[in-house]
């Protein structure tokens, strides 16, 4: 009676244990579009801004601003436009919230990201191409280069989201 209970016992949890499957989660990589700009929306912050000219004389453009300009926010939409926004502090405080909406897109190889229009050191340039040197859940690091005065500047800047 006991190897009978114990056969039925053993046979029970063997049918239990293979009849049990894994549940399978399967993980689909996200887009581009969506790491830069979610799936409604996401919201960066320059953490790292960095200006050399041809000379190497390089700038600290996060240290060197005062704090109502680097705590500005750019938001994407997956929709290819973009905001550039006050962040808690304001310059003057009758500024506008928003400070420039404008549109943004990937090459055909998501390598490069193009903004049509950007305001850098007072100034306005349009379609300005940066080469993506990394881009995940938690950095966004690009790389571009400007003519500001006359001097040509290779431009690096590295954005984390707004949590």
């Amino acid at each position: 009676m006991k190897i009978q209970n114990l056969s039925i016992a053993l046979i029970l949890t063997l049918t239990f244990v293979f009849s049990c499957k894994k549940s399978e989660t399967v993980v689909t990589p996200k887009t581009k579009t969506e790491l830069l700009a979610g799936t409604v929306s996401k919201t960066w912050k320059n953490t790292k801004a960095q200006a050399t000219n041809a000379q190497g004389l390089s700038i600290d453009l996060v240290i060197s601003q005062p704090i109502c300009i680097v705590d500005n926010l750019i938001i994407f939409f997956p929709n290819k436009i973009y905001e550039f926004r006050e962040g808690a502090t304001k310059c003057n405080p009758a500024d506008p919230d928003l400070l420039l909406k404008a549109n943004w897109s990937f090459n055909a190889t998501e390598t490069q990201f193009t903004i049509d229009k950007i305001s850098f050191l007072g100034k306005e340039y349009n379609n300005t191409t940066f080469d993506i040197v990394e881009l995940t859940e938690n950095i966004f690091v690009g790389k571009t280069t400007l003519a500001v005065n006359g001097v040509t500047y290779q431009f690096a800047a590295t954005f984390e989201p707004v949590k």
